[in-house]
């Protein structure tokens, strides 16, 4: 699964996936184009000998900035990983409309604005099997999850949107696959938040008993890793996922595919 030469642009790097999916892609050999918005952004570029730009996902002008950066300075891209995304547990009938509103902003529509405004460098790649585009769903974007249903949405969208994109770049014979990765629960400082949440409200005695609750309900028995993710990531970006396109992939060890 070499990635050696591929110029590939991922935002959320700073995140705690965006972080393993960023050291994994250079340790393939990968040209990466890394943005974010948190500050911590820029020491894993350098980290990871890439260029970093600054990157508000949620703004299409900021998308059409780093797509004329990318072109200028890079010529064309052969990947896009759209990873950058906010949690929010709330009940539906508590959440407000703003809130619901920027958890359908920051995880759904950034992924039409950077396919949108990538496209272009994308069909440009020059790769013999063409670009790739990955998009970061959920477990929560394949079922209903009690006190998720802003994430729920966002999450679902995306995977209907992954799909729809792949058709219709194929139907017009653009080639750029584009797929979808559906992580189950991840020990990342974002994934933490629900559980320090429900801490502080009385209802989690702490965040390791938590973090263990979750991982009894992995048929593995432990809780998933960004590294789990990552080699996932990278496996769609290569030639050995050449011909899967439109295709969603539960990174979960079976977590939704158990009878309930």
């Amino acid at each position: 699964m070499s990635l050696t030469g591929r110029r590939i642009l991922v935002t959320g790097c700073g995140g705690g996936i965006g972080q393993a999916v960023s050291r994994v892609l250079h340790e393939r050999g990968a040209q990466l184009i890394l943005s974010d918005l948190e500050l911590h952004g820029a020491a894993v570029a350098n980290a990871c000998k890439a260029r970093y730009l600054s990157l508000d996902v949620t703004q299409e002008h900021a998308w059409r900035t780093v797509a004329a950066t990318v072109r200028e300075e890079f010529g064309a891209l052969d990947g896009l990983v759209n990873v950058a995304g906010v949690i929010l547990m709330q009940p539906l009938i508590e959440t407000t409309l703003a809130e619901y509103r920027r958890i359908q902003t920051v995880n759904h529509e950034s992924v039409f604005l950077g396919i949108k405004a990538t496209a272009a460098l994308l069909e440009e790649s020059g790769l013999e099997h063409g670009a790739a585009i990955v998009n970061f769903s959920s477990i929560y974007g394949l079922g209903g999850q009690p006190g998720f249903s802003a994430y729920c949405a966002a999450k679902g969208a995306v995977r209907l949107l992954t799909k729809a994109a792949a058709v219709e770049f194929a139907s017009k014979g653009q080639r750029i696959r584009v797929n979808s990765v559906h992580p189950g629960p991840i020990d990342t400082p974002l994934a933490r938040l629900p559980i320090e949440q429900l801490v502080r409200q009385g209802k989690v005695a702490s965040l390791e008993s938590g973090l263990n609750r979750i991982a009894s309900g992995y048929p593995g028995g432990r809780i998933g890793q960004p590294e789990d993710v990552a080699g996932v990531v990278a496996f769609l970006l290569s030639d050995d996922s050449r011909f899967l396109n439109g295709v969603e992939i539960p990174v979960d060890y079976g977590f939704t595919a158990r009878a309930q």
